[in-house]
């Protein structure tokens, strides 16, 4: 799993980096958010879980997806 637990038992993500999107948008588009995430991932030397996340985002829908990338970012919806 690729959250990590805090001090107060709330998961956090697995990076502390931000993927802020717009649903109305061109940010809102599934294949920007795995993108956005991908890059994050790599930037933070979490390379070897991209397939991890794409593999599990990708098999279900939409709320599934988001859900998913919740594990790995913080998701800011604007």
């Amino acid at each position: 799993m690729a959250t990590k637990k805090n001090g107060k038992g709330k998961r956090k993500p697995l990076t502390n980096r931000t993927v802020t999107y717009e649903p109305a948008g061109p940010s809102g588009n599934a294949f920007w958010i795995l993108g956005m995430t991908e890059r994050a991932l790599k930037e933070c030397g979490h390379g070897d879980k991209v397939k991890e996340y794409q593999k599990d985002a990708t098999s279900g829908d939409y709320k599934h997806l988001l859900a998913v990338t919740r594990r790995y970012v913080k998701l800011v919806r604007v």
